[in-house]
């Protein structure tokens, strides 16, 4: 099975509402952080490009104090601007953090940008049953919201993690197994795929197939 990236912090700009002096202020603050910061080696876009994009908004903002209808329309024109180039920074600053789980939310926050916890994903419970069929297992899990596949694996060493078989992912929250060996013991798990990424596998349930 592909292994699928799971983001552990949701990195927020929190711009929007921000008056264009305030923005102003908070691009500032964010260049201070990310610049020379070793945490981020190849911003994308590059802060030069972002720091000129401020600057010019900051220029449209002194201009259109002086009351122009041209100068203030100038105003909304460079703020979408700057914040066009913020939003793919603000990704660049997410995926980064998140290459290393332990020290992501620590990464993100030194960008000067805010950090969004994820809800930590529970370990699930489910059910795996004998059928009429010998050698078939039926086995079934809950679906919790934003779920969007599952994937079960079984093994019969389950000391052996990489002895697991996966059965590969599917929207289907009933599978069936056929063809296992009759009067060995199995152990399964399953773990689903939401928007976020690949959950903690289950708890594993242990039965002989009968």
């Amino acid at each position: 099975m592909q292994n699928i990236i799971v983001k552990v912090v949701i990195v927020v700009l929190k711009a929007s509402r921000l008056s264009a002096a305030k923005l102003v202020e908070y691009v500032e603050s964010i260049l201070l952080k990310m610049i020379g910061n070793l945490s981020f080696p190849t911003p994308t876009p590059d802060l030069k490009t972002v720091a000129l994009a401020n600057e010019d908004f900051k220029t449209a903002l002194s201009n259109a104090a002086q009351g122009s209808k041209a100068a203030k329309a100038l105003v909304a024109v460079k703020r979408r601007e700057l914040m066009l180039l913020l939003e793919p920074l603000r990704g660049y600053v997410q995926s980064t953090a998140n290459n290393d789980a332990p020290t992501a939310e620590q990464v993100a926050i030194s960008s000067g940008m805010f950090v969004k916890k994820m809800r930590p994903i529970p370990l699930r419970t489910f059910k795996v049953m004998n059928t009429i069929t010998s050698g078939t297992v039926k086995l079934t899990c809950p679906k919790n919201k934003g779920d969007i596949t599952f994937d079960y694996q079984y093994t019969t060493t389950p000391d052996d993690i990489k002895s697991y078989v996966s059965i590969g992912a599917l929207p289907k929250v009933t599978r069936l197994i056929i063809k296992l060996t009759v009067g060995v013991k199995y152990s399964f798990r399953y773990s689903a795929i939401n928007k976020d990424g690949q959950t903690d596998w289950s708890n594993v349930i242990v039965i002989t197939v009968t």
